[in-house]
């Protein structure tokens, strides 16, 4: 990934133009040019921060990303019980109904990412299936989750239920859908009461488990990794 060049606030006003007319437009409707002309600046100077509308793409998934953990982490960190699997659960969807660029890169809506699906590396999918495993492993062990169910089994669960809260909305009629924060909290709920330890999770420890895995993967992000 290119470098954003040495004008932050430049690259950010890009991004936040290029967010605007992708969710609005869909990437393969949205040209460079009038990304330049939303942020107010020439064609030229995004050439200056990223080679490629690709690039330019590829630097705000990248952002969404990272401002979706910072928050993330934030709000399960101020929460008593936000180190319990249900408690991670309702933050991570709650901040992710805010958030309908990241929201269609999870699932992979064609509308708004269009051809960049295709160049978008499928193993990432895998690598962070890898690590939902790796992360209930470690919360099992830290006593925050239980540890008699199979790990792959509950990350898929997880995947089943983050799917389905995305996609079921433009499946379902709108007097059939509930209120978006009774669903969350019903998911929450549910998940604390299948998956959580006899005696209730350890929140403390869960936290802990976050703040050990959360570093290593934001300093994968600080590098220009996307996985």
């Amino acid at each position: 990934m290119a470098e954003a060049g040495n004008n932050p606030e430049r690259a950010n006003r890009i991004l936040d133009a290029a967010a605007r007319l992708i969710v609005h437009y869909g990437f393969d409707k949205t040209t460079v040019g009038e990304i330049a002309a939303e942020a107010g600046i020439s064609k030229g100077a995004i050439y200056l921060h990223w080679p490629s509308k690709d690039e330019l793409f590829a630097a705000l998934l990248l952002r969404e990303m990272q401002d979706f953990s910072r928050e993330w982490i934030e709000r399960v960190m101020a929460d008593p019980d936000g180190g319990k699997l249900g408690v991670m659960f309702l933050h991570s969807l709650d901040v992710l109904a805010r958030r309908p660029l990241l929201r269609a890169l999870v699932s992979s809506d064609r509308r708004v990412l269009g051809d960049f699906l295709q160049r978008y590396d499928p193993s990432m999918f895998a690598r962070r299936m890898t690590l939902n495993q790796d992360f209930i492993r470690l919360l099992q062990a830290a006593g925050a989750v239980r540890a008699d169910v199979d790990p792959q089994t509950i990350g898929y669960i997880l995947a089943c239920l983050r799917y389905g809260y995305l996609l079921l909305p433009d499946l379902a009629p709108p007097e059939h859908t509930p209120p978006v924060e009774a669903i969350i909290q019903a998911l929450a709920d549910f998940l604390e009461r299948a998956l959580a330890p006899a005696g209730g999770g350890d929140s403390e420890a869960g936290k802990q488990v976050i703040r050990q895995l959360m570093a290593g993967v934001m300093q994968q992000w600080e590098q220009g990794k996307l996985a």
